[in-house]
């Protein structure tokens, strides 16, 4: 047991030294290219940004001393660092060396100065990423094995476009903004200003059509202008936070008057920032980053549920479907409690392993989904077997068993299962193809039937049936919904037994 634990801390040691080391590279590229640039400028120049490359070389620093604080060698488990904050404190930093990095880059491209351009692609390539490292240090730090770290993309190789991206859009949670302004000129300079921030944008001309773009699309933040005709901001604003599911979506008023009285009464009514026209645009991008850097920090004290998603490849909709209504949930329990979706799709799968032995196991997760139609899949290798040594009929086979038995031993997690109905088209052209898909199908059923069906015909087991689209979505966020509320309230297990709930919305057990 000792010595267990003695290679565990070992090996924590190790990954630990070596995260401090791959973020060190960066910082350092970071800060040498600053300082080769401050040597290099001609005094015209240097005295225009000397005070900004001491910016971005300062922040350098401060990451390295960052490093440090929060990574050093005293720290013996990952139990022992705040990675929120190291995480919080690294991208502000970074922030500012983008920041700074893309005024000189303008005045780079004004006057064709090659040389400092490329210095400058250097600083944002290596911003780039040392943001990645730092976005993945549990992943670095609770990996098997130190080569499983990922490694961080090359500074030297990797193209940069002609702007240096900013990598703000990483900062928070998401990076999908939207921008409300009456106003043509306004919208434009808005939405290329977030655009070159690394943000994706669009733009409406109205609170009217901001709501109405806001009931199919999902946005993590909302530009929006106080002097508007017809519904005004802060009407727009008032609106927005008395909707269930829109009011978690942070808002930043903007507003050419300088009457901060104005400003101060979108703060009471729920906005999170406000900006003043015309803009700076170091402040646009640091009111951005905070605010969705808020609203991530909330979303990470909020209780954390995994959803499994167990969907053969003949369910690609109801995939989207399953994706949009997780959305909508979590607007709807921001800050109480926040959906992570397990999507094989989604996940970074090497090819030296099958997609069963990387995917997180279905029996850790609080919430198992399975989508089913026409296909089973096919068997699993014989390295992936049952207790009694048989294989598996195929993926699905062992992602419903597994969390099945997790049911079984910890109550968790719930299961909920859904049928698709009716036939897959296919060409009768192919022979082979149409066989392979009846057999499929028949293999399915069975595979069902032994598990949901006892031998004298009777339900042992509930699941659903649907037809549509519009019907799994509509039962799916029903069935989460109440599944999230439970959780949250805590309610007696047997309220939750196997959580394989039938159309009915009553639960029963899939011995």
């Amino acid at each position: 047991m000792t010595t267990t634990i003695q290679r565990a801390n070992q090996e924590f040691a190790e990954r630990l030294s070596k995260l401090r080391h791959d973020i060190r590279t960066p910082v350092g590229h970071i800060i040498g290219y600053a300082e080769m640039i401050e040597e290099d400028l001609p005094p015209e120049l240097l005295k225009s940004f000397s005070g900004d490359l001491q910016a971005i070389q300062n922040a350098g620093q401060r990451m390295l001393a960052l490093v440090e604080d929060h990574l050093g060698a005293t720290k013996e488990t990952i139990e022992e660092i705040n990675v929120s904050e190291a995480q919080f404190q690294f991208r502000l930093q970074l922030n500012h060396v983008n920041g700074y990095a893309e005024i000189i880059f303008e005045e780079a491209v004004e006057t064709d100065n090659e040389e400092l351009t490329s210095d400058l692609r250097h600083i944002t390539a290596a911003a780039r990423v040392a943001l990645e490292l730092a976005d993945n240090i549990p992943g670095a730090l609770l990996s098997r094995r130190c080569s499983d770290t990922p490694k961080p993309a090359s500074i030297e190789n990797g193209t940069v476009e002609r702007e240096p991206a900013l990598v703000t859009s990483q900062i928070g949670q998401g990076g999908e903004i939207i921008v409300v302004d009456d106003d043509p000129a306004n919208r434009e300079l808005l939405a290329r200003r977030v655009k070159r921030m690394g943000y994706s944008a669009k733009t409406v001309a109205s609170g009217e059509e901001a709501l109405v773009l806001l009931e199919t699309e999902r946005f993590d933040l909302i530009l929006l202008d106080y002097m508007m005709p017809g519904l005004s901001g802060l009407e727009t604003l008032q609106k927005l936070k008395n909707s269930a599911r829109l009011r978690t979506i942070p808002v930043i008023m903007l507003s050419a008057s300088d009457d901060i009285s104005k400003m101060v009464d979108c703060i009471l009514h729920g906005a999170e920032d406000y900006i003043f026209k015309p803009f700076n645009p170091i402040l646009l991008q640091a009111r951005i980053s905070a605010c969705l850097e808020k609203v991530r920090l909330r979303q990470n004290v909020s209780r954390q549920f995994r959803l499994f998603i167990s969907s053969p490849g003949d369910v690609i909709p109801e995939r989207r479907v399953a994706k949009a209504v997780i959305g909508r949930l979590n607007e709807e329990f921001f800050g109480r409690a926040f959906l992570i979706p397990i999507l094989w799709e989604e996940e970074p799968l090497l090819a030296s392993e099958t997609f069963q032995a990387q995917i997180h196991p279905p029996r850790e997760t609080e919430i198992y989904v399975g989508i089913l139609w026409s296909r089973i899949g096919s068997p699993l290798p014989e390295s992936i077997v049952r207790p009694d040594g048989t294989r598996y009929e195929s993926g699905t086979a062992f992602e419903f068993e597994d969390a099945l038995e997790g049911f079984k031993d910890v109550g968790s997690p719930d299961m909920l299962i859904y049928r698709k109905q009716g036939a897959p088209t296919l060409s009768l052209q192919d022979r082979d193809m149409v066989l392979d898909r009846l057999d499929q199908i028949d293999r399915l059923n069975a595979y069902l039937d032994r598990w949901l069906i006892g031998e004298d015909g009777s339900y042992v087991g509930a699941f659903h049936n649907f037809e549509t689209e519009d019907q799994l979505e509509t039962m799916l966020e029903l069935h989460l919904r109440k599944l999230v509320e439970a959780r949250l309230s805590d309610g007696p297990a047997k309220e939750r037994i196997s959580g394989i709930v039938d159309e009915a919305g009553n639960t029963r057990t899939a011995d």
